[in-house]
């Protein structure tokens, strides 16, 4: 999950509901930086030129997933996007879709890890993911490139925040794919969840791809046994309270996401701490914070922008604009209007 998450207001869910069902309900939920071939960065961004021939990759890991699931013994199976490319569509190829699965669409934009989910779901298969924040995995981090998160004492990576998400349903967390860095990680958080390698971390800017039928084999084999093994795995316990500590890159960072209302702990100079009574509700603040943090991306914007050849003429229309709205707004350009923009439907993250 790359893109910044939109901070959304969530209902209070319903009481956790997990019977046991011949043939369970299956959400899963793809992110694109652990996926099988991917070995560059330019290739999980849209409109990157790698990116297309990545989607390819990416569909043929998650067919891969639901073709375990399905021989499994897996029921409904649902697919939605975790990943956040830029691309206005989903990142996975539609017209490629194994038809055993539907995909998720809702009329409204929505966050993946927090609202895909709900208590039909008997358990959760995660493809593509990824190691944590400040790791050696490939092109490793959490939610964005600025922060880390701890939550009552543990390193999250996106899976673990997946996986407390969906505890308030009693959902358990079955199955990953990703990288070598990243199984270590699972492994030592959920010591019973299936795992599928599909390439080997070299640091975050490099990694070695499995053969792509052995990779995809990895997450069938996988699928197929996690599915099977379902009665067995537990869903994470839904804890009293949540102690977020959560860091930034620099200290600028820090200081904008601390502008965020709420009580809250400076404990150094990079680690904003605050405790929720639930999980949702501390990590929706946490969206909002690394929304403020985000804002000193504006520094890099500006300093490309003043380095292109028409560096000069952007800083002089930027201070004709700027002195403008502030010396004579009533002559200042004014905004066209815009039409009221069709109904449309929304994919998870984009």
């Amino acid at each position: 999950m790359l893109a910044l998450l939109a901070v959304v207001a969530i209902a209070a869910p319903p009481a956790p509901r997990r019977g046991d069902v011949a043939r369970p309900k299956v959400l899963v939920l793809y992110d694109m930086e652990g996926i099988s071939g991917i070995v560059k960065a330019r290739q999980v961004l849209f409109p990157q030129p790698e990116y297309q021939a990545a989607r390819a990759f990416l569909t043929g890991d998650v067919n891969a997933a639901i073709a375990g699931l399905v021989a499994g013994g897996a029921g409904e199976i649902v697919v939605t996007d975790a990943h956040g490319s830029g691309n206005p569509d989903p990142d996975v190829l539609l017209n490629r879709l194994d038809k055993h699965a539907t995909y998720l669409w809702k009329d409204h934009d929505f966050d993946p890890y927090m609202e895909a989910m709900d208590s039909s779901f008997q358990a959760i298969v995660c493809i593509g993911m990824h190691a944590r924040a400040g790791t050696d995995g490939f092109m490793a981090h959490t939610v964005t490139v600025e922060p880390t998160y701890k939550v009552n004492g543990r390193w999250l990576t996106e899976t673990s925040i997946v996986a407390r998400s969906a505890a308030r349903f009693g959902i358990p967390v079955i199955m990953v794919s990703g990288d070598n860095v990243l199984q270590g990680q699972i492994k030592e958080e959920f010591p019973d969840i299936e795992y599928a390698v599909v390439k080997t971390a070299q640091n975050r800017a490099h990694a070695t791809a499995l053969p792509l039928a052995t990779a995809q084999a990895n997450i069938r084999n996988a699928a197929r046994t996690a599915i099977e093994k379902l009665p067995q795995l537990k869903p994470l316990a839904v804890e009293p309270s949540y102690r977020f500590e959560v860091s930034y890159l620099n200290r600028l960072e820090t200081d904008l996401a601390s502008l965020v209302p709420g009580p809250a702990d400076r404990l150094d100079s990079l680690t904003i701490g605050y405790t929720t009574p639930d999980f949702v509700s501390g990590f929706v603040r946490s969206a909002e914070m690394t929304g403020r943090a985000g804002l000193e991306r504006l520094r890099t914007l500006a300093a490309v922008a003043m380095a292109s050849p028409g560096g000069k003429k952007i800083r002089a229309d930027y201070l004709t604009r700027l002195l403008g709205d502030w010396l004579e707004p009533e002559k200042s350009p004014k905004l066209a209007a815009t039409a009221k923009p069709a109904k449309k439907r929304y994919h998870g993250d984009s």
